[in-house]
Formats: structure tokens, C-alpha cells, sequence
């Protein structure tokens, strides 16, 4: 099962809207094949394990419960792939929570005469498809709240000068996250502030090969629609903005989504039902302290990455949380420290969703 768990890995952020998905078949104690999700359309794990092998009387071991047939399904069952490769015995990490195969295709298996077993690295599978288990419960998808601070809990100080604080190595760090999700979301202050590219990229600035869309949240149409983040593969979320504003985003090859308003400015409750509909699995939310405070006060927010970087900005930072804000406190489950030297980065989950209803 690690060796399948190992192989989900390897595809994460390449196959959404389906999970990511690990698969080996073994005989007399040795892994004979080994296979993963393929992007959108291509073969599942199961079966990309299961092609061009002779796997009768083998076991298969796979991290989610394999999918059957259902009405719209575009690729081969693999539970058909299963029973036709003549195995002997399935074991399955977690149960999918998709209502036409949840606990149906272990069902089916065994009427087969296949042995299913479950349960197997049911943790360290759960953690791993979190985004997929709560866009299958909720129809939403995960949101990383990532922000960097100082020691004195400010976001950066432009009027000093100071709008990077952490290191080469945190950056690293987050741009590997970038490279897996589906979303990337800033405000438009953040937009006009920084002009960035909302790009992930490796250590040398290379693009890598799957770059997430870029979502940005502008309710009055302020961002300069020359700025770089705006083109095909972006989303801006907007309100009754100018028609004029409207149509020169939308020439750069971005995607307009008018919204209605609430109290913290676009809808995110609409945002996030849009997005589900499209699709998106996951969602990374690096502000600025205006949209993490529409996150948190609304609680959106599944997962916090926290990159505290040794410096005191005092009087000259901006603070996290803008004044007025009404957020918090915030506490955050089962938290993780990674040390990025000089860096550290704490995770944590929060929110009121957990896998378990999954």
C-alpha cells in the first residue's frame, strides 16, 4: 500500500477533477505492476496497473475504492478491469465518497468472488485526498489560507521597503504547493500592489508543468487589466463593475464572473459554489489581508500555511488582520512545523469540515 500511496503522490495536482489515485498489483509477495491516474480522461490507476500484465490469482492494492459504472462516466470501469484480469484480492485504502460508487464497487467486487479488504493506509490516504474528499461531500473546494508574517505578525512593509520576507528556501516551499492545486486566489489589492504572475514555478524560475488558474477577487473593477495575472487560465470574480472594465478583461482571454456582493465584498459562499461547479478542487488563498480576513470571517477556510520569518517590522508593517477585523481566535488542528531555515512554516487544519464525514 505505500508503494501505491507513493504513486498518488506522484500525480497529485495532474488529474482533477478525479483524485489522485495509486495502484500496484502483486504476486507471491512482490510488486509486479504499478500504475496512477492519468490527467482527466485517460485510464485510472487501476487500470493503468492492470494493462499489458498477466494478473491472474495477483492482488491488487489501491489507495481508493476502484469506480464502476454510472451514468456520464467517460473512461472504462476498473472494476470491470479488475474482474476481467482474473485477480484474486483487492485491498483498498478508502472507500470514495462519489455516491454512484461509494461502497457499491467493493460490493461488486465481492459478488464476483474477489476478496476486498479495507482500511489500509486509511490515514495517510485520507490526508492525502482531503481536497478531493471535501469537493465530493460539499460540492467546495479545500481553501490554504497562506500568508507570511513577521515575528510581530505583519504581512510586509512597503513603506520600508520590505514586501518579501521569507527566504529562498519557504518560496520553494510554497511554490511546490502552487504546483499542485487547482486555484491560486489574491485581491485586486494585492494585484495592484505587487503586479504579480500568479505562477508556480522550481528553484530557477523554470514554469512548472502544471500551473493552477489564477483567481482574482476585484468586486469594483480596480485592477489594470495590463497587469500579468489577467489572460487565459484567470478568473476574475467581480460585482456590478463597468461594462467597459468588463469587456477589457475579458479581451485578455480571462474569465468574468459577475457575483453578487455581501458585507466582505464579492460573495465567496457564490464564488466557491461556482468554482465546485467548474470543477476545482482546491484553492490556495494568498490575500492579502483583506481577502484572508473574508476567509476566516466566512469560514472558507480548511488548512492554514503559515511561513513566520525572523524579523520585527513594527510600526512600519502591515498588520494580518486590518483594523475592524472581527476574525478569530482561530485554532488550528493537528499542526505540522517545518523548519525552512531561516524560516519556519506551520500548518494546520481548520474550519468546521473534517474528512471523517467524508
Amino acid at each position: 500500500m505505500q508503494a501505491a500511496i507513493d504513486a498518488a503522490y506522484r500525480v497529485r495536482g495532474t488529474t482533477s477533477p478525479n483524485p489522485w489515485v495509486g495502484a500496484v498489483v502483486v504476486r507471491d509477495c512482490s510488486i509486479i505492476s504499478t500504475g496512477a491516474t492519468s490527467p482527466y480522461g485517460g485510464p485510472h490507476a487501476e487500470a493503468a496497473a492492470l494493462a499489458n500484465i498477466d494478473a491472474r490469482g495477483a492482488d491488487l492494492y489501491t489507495t481508493l475504492e476502484p469506480c464502476m459504472p454510472f451514468e456520464g462516466k467517460k473512461t472504462r470501469p476498473c472494476t470491470d478491469a479488475i474482474i476481467e484480469a482474473g485477480i484474486r484480492r483487492v485491498v483498498v485504502g478508502i472507500e470514495d465518497p462519489h455516491a454512484p460508487v461509494r461502497s457499491r464497487s467493493v460490493a461488486r467486487l465481492r459478488s464476483h468472488g474477489i476478496e476486498v479488504e479495507v482500511g489500509d493506509g486509511a490515514h495517510e490516504i485520507t490526508e492525502l485526498l482531503r481536497p478531493y474528499l471535501k469537493f465530493r461531500t460539499t460540492g467546495r473546494p479545500y481553501v490554504i489560507a497562506k500568508f507570511a508574517l513577521s515575528l510581530d505578525g505583519k504581512v510586509g512593509a512597503p513603506a520600508a521597503g520590505i514586501t518579501w520576507l521569507t527566504g529562498p528556501t519557504a518560496i520553494a516551499r510554497a511554490h511546490r504547493d502552487r504546483a499542485w492545486v487547482d486555484g491560486l486566489m489574491v485581491g485586486s489589492g494585492t494585484i495592484i500592489a505587487d503586479n504579480p504572475r500568479l505562477t508556480a514555478r522550481d528553484g530557477d524560475g523554470v514554469p512548472a508543468s502544471h500551473q493552477p488558474l489564477r483567481i482574482i477577487l476585484d468586486g469594483r473593477g480596480r485592477s489594470d487589466p495590463g497587469s500579468h495575472a489577467f489572460g487565459p487560465g484567470a478568473i476574475v470574480a467581480t460585482g456590478p463593475a463597468g461594462a467597459v472594465w468588463r469587456g477589457a478583461i475579458t479581451a485578455t482571454g480571462a474569465t468574468v464572473l459577475e457575483l453578487e456582493h455581501d458585507n466582505a465584498g464579492v460573495s465567496l459562499h457564490q464564488l466557491f459554489r461556482v468554482l465546485g461547479a467548474r470543477s476545482v478542487l482546491s484553492v490556495i488563498a494568498e490575500g492579502g489581508p483583506t481577502v484572508l480576513r473574508a476567509l476566516f470571517e466566512g469560514g472558507h477556510v480548511d488548512e492554514v500555511h503559515a511561513y513566520i520569518a525572523p524579523v520585527v517590522l513594527g510600526s512600519a508593517g502591515i498588520p494580518l488582520q486590518p483594523e475592524g477585523s472581527a476574525f478569530g481566535p482561530v485554532s488550528l488542528r493537528q499542526v505540522a512545523v517545518e523548519p525552512l531555515a531561516p524560516d519556519v512554516l506551520i500548518r494546520g487544519y481548520t474550519g468546521s469540515w473534517s474528512p471523517a464525514e467524508a
